[in-house]
């Protein structure tokens, strides 16, 4: 089985945060193979801190403009900036934060938009998807599904395990984000009971 590599993407308008976790071929559960009964049953599920089978390769942001920037223009740029970061990490999935709209309608339409790009591009060039929302990625993370930013950023530090180009100290808010939700789905693809979720 070969190494798969998890885009995961907090979407934005004006800054994107992106992350890429490399998995050990052990990490995922062969297709194919039942969960068993007692498993499903259980409320069992792996603890995240301390695995040695997934690698931070690369995260950061995207910065598509200002707030006075047209929201065409920063869409546009966030597909070409987006489609140059999959050729450069050669992701095999995406993992993507759903909308929320705890803050405003207006901005949960906004963040819509720039997930139907990411969606397009990441479809267009072939990647599996999985959508998470961000409580799931807070609770899978954290324990809490209300969890603040810097509690996600402080896990994030402790789960995992940089290349040595990549440091999660000092990363924005956005970045630790979509280590988050690359985390997500890293979970899901190591534990059967976490999968029957999605």
């Amino acid at each position: 089985m070969a190494v798969v590599r998890i885009l995961g993407i907090d979407p934005g308008t004006r800054v994107v945060g992106y992350a890429c976790l490399e998995v050990a071929p052990a990490a995922g559960r062969p297709s194919g193979v039942a969960v068993p009964i007692a498993l499903r049953a259980s409320n069992v599920v792996r603890a995240g801190g301390g695995s040695h089978d997934a690698r931070l390769v690369a995260a950061g942001v995207l910065r598509l403009g200002g707030r006075d920037d047209a929201i065409g223009a920063r869409l546009h740029a966030l597909a070409v900036q987006f489609r140059a970061l999959a050729r450069e990490l050669q992701p095999t999935e995406l993992a993507l934060e759903e909308a929320f709209h705890g803050k405003s309608v207006q901005a949960a339409l906004r963040i819509g938009e720039a997930r139907g790009v990411v969606l397009a591009e990441a479809t267009g060039l072939g990647l599996d998807v999985h959508q998470f929302a961000p409580a799931r990625i807070k609770r899978c993370v954290t324990g809490n599904g209300a969890a603040d930013k810097s509690t996600v950023a402080a896990m994030m530090r402790q789960f995992v395990r940089p290349a040595a180009a990549v440091l999660v100290d000092g990363l924005p808010a956005d970045a630790t984000d979509a280590i988050a939700v690359a985390w997500t789905r890293y979970e899901v693809r190591r534990s059967p009971l976490l999968a029957l979720e999605e």
